[in-house]
């Protein structure tokens, strides 16, 4: 059951802004503010990703910066109000995924994890980053680009009795199938196939059968 799923890499940011370890905090927030972007990864001397400083890193300083230093202060704490550089600010070490990670498994694996982006990587190398927005792109896609997937995903591949006999329309990314098949269990295999093709929102299944092959008795069912 071969069908094609966008992955990360189809979504993912490439050209990737990043910083080293030893960037100062106000170099950080500066490159942040330029790029208009809310993280960016730390490259460790070694060449590799050795965390990411968010947003929510550089204002976590500013927090506990203003708090009253007390003996009883976490380390962790104290740590983060004196940050001065990247090394220090960023939250480590970086949740990473392969670029041909599917878009469902990256958002579970963000869900999971509560952050909004994932470094994606090809082996030790850095090849990009994806945020939870670029999830997104996939149902933001055109009505045509989703009927495409649709038609050489599902029915031009498993509906194999004949495939012309099965009319696909999209609309707002809901998928409607009409037509007849020959046979009633490839009614629900069908809907099962298009609702998991990436951008479709709902799928209307008005498809009809010729023979009920769900039931036990061998004789024919029209419908």
């Amino acid at each position: 059951m071969m069908r094609h799923l966008l992955t990360v890499s189809d979504v993912m940011t490439k050209d990737v802004v990043t910083v080293a370890e030893d960037t100062p905090f106000k170099a950080v927030a500066t490159i942040l503010a330029d790029h208009h972007i809310s993280a960016v990864p730390v490259r460790s001397v070694y060449g590799g990703v050795a965390g990411v400083v968010s947003e929510t890193d550089l204002l976590r300083k500013e927090e506990f910066q203003r708090k009253p230093h007390r003996p009883w202060t976490l380390r962790k704490t104290r740590t983060r109000a004196d940050a001065m550089t990247a090394h220090v600010l960023m939250s480590s070490p970086a949740v990473t995924v392969e670029g041909g990670c599917t878009l469902d498994e990256a958002a579970r694996l963000m869900a999971a994890r509560g952050i909004t982006r994932l470094v994606v990587m090809d082996g030790d190398a850095m090849t990009g980053i994806v945020t939870r927005s670029d999830l997104l792109k996939a149902f933001v896609a055109p009505d045509q680009e989703i009927l495409a997937r649709v038609r050489r995903d599902v029915v031009d591949r498993h509906l194999w009795d004949d495939p012309a006999a099965v009319e696909v329309t999209v609309l707002e990314g809901v998928v409607t199938l009409t037509g007849q098949v020959e046979r009633r269990s490839t009614v629900a295999f069908a809907e099962e196939l298009v609702g998991g093709v990436d951008g479709v929102v709902g799928v209307r299944n008005e498809l009809t059968w010729r023979f009920d092959d769900t039931t036990r008795a061998s004789g024919a069912t029209f419908y």
